[in-house]
């Protein structure tokens, strides 16, 4: 797939801007703090319906008309999908005084209102960014982060276990505060503890299955950019409680009883704590470089090529499960790489239908100039094709 329009008005530093993509390799040129990153945010926020930076909404819309009587940023493309041609909208409302407006987003595929999670993978992106290293180096969220921003994209019965899980948990955890509080009873839980299992055991299983397709992709790709010098394994290290063994359930039903026995066996600890101790919410990927935890004894460099394999991996499963090339975006990273491995980033996805590549040194990034058939300048919040060199 790929994008063939594109317009973003109101969001970030985007009064209006609209631009025609072409197919191959797209290249943003601008300097530091003009909108390039926030660019390829929207693309990516049109995908996944959430930000890849924000924490909130309200962010994403233009500071100058957060305090308008009705404060909206409106992100909007067309894209050509094996499919069927796709006509994405997405409205983000800011908060106001008006109860009538409510925030949040307003989705519309091929002009009729969808919910947002019916939208995530409509458009199907993958996204690299200098912040990626925190996804080998960083704490547990982000590993998790990383796997579900890309199964949802492909899986809608994983979003819906996502949205089903976080509401029970809440609830649940309520509950247990108020057990130990004794304010309620124990056997209150064998309810909630049925529907996190249920919930939860479709998002391990899913995890479980994706990180299976990423392990050997991910490998070939670290064994590729290091010149064969350096392996990279993943693990994934389900939240059982010490229950699960090496070996992983290997299907949904036994995902769901193995959580619902953790959360028997816990049960008392899990009062005492007032909180859900275990779940998907807690789980984690070890990641190790030639047989060593990369967190811990991994190089920066070594760091910063182990999530790039992981992106690229990325990459690969999108198009596999989905039978459709994913839109590549690639923020500022190429510039980080050198030139043998900037080569090997671009020749992996010539086959691939669309790559949107931003930088802030062009001269370090000639090859991409020379072989990009689009080539834009960013400034200030606005775009302008340009031709030459």
């Amino acid at each position: 797939m790929f994008i063939s329009e594109l317009q973003i008005t109101n969001y970030r530093n985007y009064v209006r801007a609209g631009i025609s993509l072409d197919r191959g390799l797209n290249l943003f040129v601008g300097d530091n703090a003009q909108g390039k990153s926030n660019l390829l945010e929207a693309i990516y926020l049109l995908s996944t319906l959430r930000s890849s930076r924000a924490s909130s909404d309200a962010d994403l819309v233009r500071r100058d008309i957060i305090g308008s009587e009705f404060p909206v940023a409106r992100l909007e493309c067309q894209v050509d999908r094996s499919a069927g041609n796709l006509h994405l909208e997405v409205a983000i409302v800011g908060r106001t005084t008006d109860a009538s407006h409510r925030a949040g987003k307003r989705v519309r595929v091929n002009g009729v209102p969808r919910r947002a999670s019916d939208a995530v993978g409509q458009l199907c992106a993958v996204l690299f960014s200098t912040l990626d290293i925190e996804i080998v180096a960083g704490p547990p969220l982000l590993r998790r982060r990383y796997l579900d921003m890309m199964i949802s994209q492909v899986d809608r019965g994983y979003l819906r276990a996502m949205q089903r899980y976080a509401k029970v948990l809440q609830q649940r955890n309520s509950l247990l505060k108020r057990v130990q509080a004794r304010e309620a009873s124990a056997g209150e839980l064998n309810f909630w503890d049925q529907e996190l299992a249920h919930a939860g055991g479709i998002i391990m299983k899913a995890r479980a299955d994706a990180l299976g397709s990423l392990v050997p992709e991910a490998a070939h790709q670290m064994q590729r950019l290091s010149d064969g010098q350096e392996s990279l394994h993943l693990t994934y290290r389900p939240s059982l409680g010490g229950l699960d063994d090496s070996s992983l359930p290997i299907d949904e039903t036994e995902w769901i009883a193995r959580m619902l026995k953790a959360l028997t066996v816990l049960r008392g600890r899990e009062i005492g704590a007032g909180a859900t101790i275990i779940g998907p919410h807690r789980d984690d990927v070890t990641i190790e470089i030639d047989g060593m935890p990369a967190d811990a004894y991994a190089s920066r460099a070594q760091q910063r090529i182990a999530a790039l394999s992981l992106r690229l991996a990325e990459a690969s499963y999108l198009r596999n499960v989905l039978g459709d090339d994913p839109v590549v975006l690639l923020d500022d990273v190429l510039s980080e790489l050198d030139a043998r491995r900037r080569k090997g980033v671009l020749e992996f996805f010539d086959n691939f239908q669309q790559t949107i590549v931003t930088t802030a040194e062009p001269d370090r990034v000639r090859e991409v100039m020379t072989r990009a058939s689009g080539r834009f300048i960013v400034s200030a919040g606005a775009l302008t094709r340009f031709e030459g060199e």
